[in-house]
């Protein structure tokens, strides 16, 4: 086996232990992941290119209960737009069904989540 197939192979390993095929087969791109302390906190910009939206909670981290988590779309020319709230346990996943009119001129909607809890929380975003 040349050398260049064999990077390619553990290459194709990687990904597939990284990502594993239920992450393929959703039809759902990730897009990152961050943690918010307290009441109020800001994510980073996520953006999406329209479609569906879902924010997960990690599984480990903050209390069981369901958590109270907003998502904006930033506006840099005017207020942000609040698209919905949901209630998020630890570990489940919340959605944004049709979130395509809030893609803009850049054909991506901005979207950031602010935590409307004190407690710790660990959200992974998916377009």
């Amino acid at each position: 086996m040349s050398m260049k197939k064999f990077n390619m192979s553990v290459v194709a390993l990687v990904a597939a232990l990284l990502f594993p095929s239920s992450t393929f087969a959703s039809g759902w791109d990730y897009l990152g992941e961050q943690s918010l302390y307290s009441n109020g906190a800001e994510s980073d910009v996520f953006a999406s290119t329209g479609g569906d939206y879902k924010i997960c909670r990690d599984s480990y981290v903050g209390p069981a209960g369901a958590l109270k988590v907003d998502l904006y779309e930033y506006d840099p020319d005017s207020y942000n737009d609040f698209v919905g709230t949901r209630y998020i346990e630890r570990g489940k996943c919340a959605y944004f069904w049709g979130i395509g009119n809030f893609v803009d001129g850049g054909n991506e909607a901005e979207f950031f989540a602010k935590s409307r809890t004190n407690s710790d929380m660990h959200l992974i975003f998916y377009d």
